[in-house]
């Protein structure tokens, strides 16, 4: 009962952060309609159906996000004593850790569902067939849940904006930019950083999408959670950012 209460107020931070919960909603519509859009006609040769290619790109890219809300969300959490009033109160880590996993699962749902509606738009009917979408925003949910964790054990350690914003700002592109989301990568010394890029072989579960790839999904998933559990018992309550 717990985390539903906590999941209620996570929904209420929709409001209070509209403005940033906006910006998610349009940054990956950007990139589809603009930066995917002009690759196209340069790479259809390469990837065959592009519309199919970026789209699963974009939803790899979707739950990769939702480890840098999630490490804000918790930060924030432990900032204005959320987390500690949620524990104080006989709330145990886990239903937390689940708290956030279930704002983020809805955030990501309803990018998804907006993603979707412009691929349709910008690329007609080269997108992929329903059966192929829900297989599509399942295995990214176990992405986002993965993602979400890790997140969230960061947000349990970090304790400035400052910090925040440098660990978003040197991950992000660079992680995004490093893996085949948008293009192949197949020469040339950025094949070696997108060897060790976790999107990489994540982007490939969701064009693969088969029984043994949702296996290690779930693992990926499950890994992801216990970290989450793990740095979140050992952090304090509360964190010094004021």
């Amino acid at each position: 009962m717990r985390p539903l209460i906590l999941v209620k107020y996570h929904f209420a931070s929709l409001w209070n952060w509209r403005s940033s919960y906006l910006g998610r909603f349009i940054e990956p519509v950007a990139y589809l309609l603009f930066l995917a859009t002009g690759l196209r006609s340069s790479l259809e040769r390469t990837t065959g159906q592009y519309g199919l290619f970026v789209l699963t790109g974009m939803v790899c890219l979707l739950a990769f996000r939702a480890a840098t809300a999630s490490m804000s969300d918790v930060a924030n959490d432990r900032k204005w004593g959320v987390f500690a009033i949620y524990t104080l109160q006989g709330g145990s880590v886990l239903g937390y850790v689940a708290s956030v996993v279930v704002f983020a699962c809805s955030v990501f749902l309803g990018q998804f569902v907006v993603l979707v509606a412009c691929a349709f738009a910008a690329f007609g009917d080269a997108v992929p067939e329903a059966h192929t979408l829900f297989a599509e925003a399942g295995l990214g949910l176990l992405l986002v849940v993965g993602w979400c964790g890790l997140g969230a054990s960061v947000g349990g350690r970090v304790d400035s904006y400052s910090t925040r914003d440098l660990l978003v700002t040197v991950t992000t592109l660079p992680v995004i930019l490093a893996a085949p989301l948008f293009y192949p990568i197949d020469d040339g010394w950025l094949r070696w950083v997108a060897a060790v890029n976790p999107l990489t072989y994540q982007v490939g579960v969701l064009r693969e999408a088969s029984w043994l790839v949702a296996g290690a999904t779930v693992l990926w998933t499950c890994f992801g959670v216990a970290v989450a559990v793990v740095s979140l018992r050992r952090a304090e309550r509360v964190s010094r950012e004021r």
